[in-house]
């Protein structure tokens, strides 16, 4: 019986890597065994797929490419139909070559959809150096980007007059292969404004509209387009996407633009805004008025965005621009307590107790600090009646 029992108390002990991943309970047995079950039938299905569309992959590059070597409107629409079938997609998605072309065959739907010629198609004659040109240009963007080399500029430039970039094709590229499209868009809108390719820079204009909407320079840009070409109808549609500037605000309309852009880029989280912003209101020493009429009209309804501000402003003694985007968050989320307590302190700094006490009263279920909070001010308060 005893050896019975020794023998029935043998367990099988997890050896070298197995051991390690297992460790001090890191990784119990049946999560262990279901992480090798998951492993062996991913290689089943890989197997299968291999065996029923995988095979097939080179049989379809081949296609592909005596379509793109007969160039003309008819072999682009084979080729247009066999990415378009969703059995097709789901099949092949995975597969790096397909995948990328399944981009570009976007570009080219939308520039056949609009008469462009020539096509993304027609930069080359095999699937290999159409995805070339698509490197090499997803590369130049990426080094205009980050601004690496100075050669760059003058290489886009180059790229764009030799491959006849489309619209469609910029607006794709910057909405699948680019790492920080704000940016880029901002970017290259410069660039064509300066070169004067008015088609280009409008279409980046109508992307950051599409894609990046409420920036009132960029809106009001798209207004005077539409106005210089006898389209007033559209012009005003666009203006009245802009609040109307007050009277004592119109001589600082360039700054009111200019501010509302930062907070614009802070809204979709460009690195730096918001410290951009607490420099803004520094160097140009941008008043009251201005500030708050700009974080008036701000469509952001989060509150976070708000404190963010606030606590940067603080940091930079810029007390009463600070208060106001304190009270724009507290219209973000009335009765916030962090939000409140900062108005408090605030308040208190500014030698005002009783504001500080009716912010501090507006909480509802205050924190145990909260509570600290309004005692001191109340003591406070004490103390400077009675001296």
């Amino acid at each position: 019986m005893q050896e019975q029992r020794q023998h029935e108390k043998k367990e099988w002990q997890p050896r070298g890597e197995e051991k390690e991943l297992r460790g001090e309970g890191m990784i119990e047995e049946k999560d262990y065994k279901s992480t090798e079950q998951e492993a062996l039938a991913e290689e089943q299905r890989e197997r299968e797929w291999q065996e029923t569309w995988g095979k097939d992959i080179n049989l379809y590059l081949a296609k592909i490419d005596g379509l793109l070597a007969e160039g003309s409107n008819e072999s682009r629409m084979k080729i247009k139909d066999m990415f378009g079938d969703r059995e097709f997609f789901e099949h092949y998605k995975q597969v790096d070559a397909f995948a990328i072309m399944f981009v570009i065959m976007s570009i080219y739907e939308l520039e056949d959809a609009r008469g462009v010629s020539p096509t993304i198609l027609e930069q080359a004659d095999t699937v290999e150096g159409l995805l070339d040109v698509f490197f090499q240009f997803k590369m130049i963007l990426y080094r205009l980007d980050f601004n690496v080399g100075q050669e760059t500029r003058a290489e886009f430039l180059s790229f764009l007059k030799e491959h006849s970039v489309s619209p469609n094709w910029m607006g794709v590229m910057l909405t699948t292969s680019v790492l920080r499209p704000l940016t880029m868009a901002l970017k290259l809108e410069k660039i064509f404004d300066d070169e004067g390719l008015q088609q280009l820079w409008l279409s980046i204009l109508s992307f950051l509209q599409e894609y990046l909407p409420g920036n009132y320079r960029v809106i009001a840009r798209i207004a005077a387009i539409y106005r210089e070409n006898g389209q007033t109808e559209a012009a005003e549609g666009y203006q009245k996407r802009i609040p109307e500037i007050p009277d004592e605000l119109q001589a600082q309309k360039e700054l009111v633009f200019e501010c509302q852009e930062l907070l614009w880029k802070m809204q979709y989280k460009e690195a730096g805004a918001d410290r951009s912003i607490v420099r803004f209101i520094k160097q140009q020493e941008a008043d009251n008025a201005l500030w708050e009429f700009v974080l008036e009209h701000c469509v952001v309804q989060d509150k976070e965005y708000y404190l963010r501000m606030a606590e940067l402003l603080l940091d930079a003694e810029e007390t009463e621009k600070a208060e106001i985007a304190l009270k724009r968050s507290l219209q973000s989320a009335p009765g916030d307590e962090i939000t409140l307590c900062l108005l408090a302190e605030v308040a208190v700094k500014s030698g005002n107790i009783d504001h500080a006490l009716a912010y501090l009263s507006q909480i509802e279920n205050p924190s145990e600090l909260a509570v600290k909070f309004q005692k001191t001010c109340m003591e406070l308060k004490e103390r400077r009646q009675y001296g």
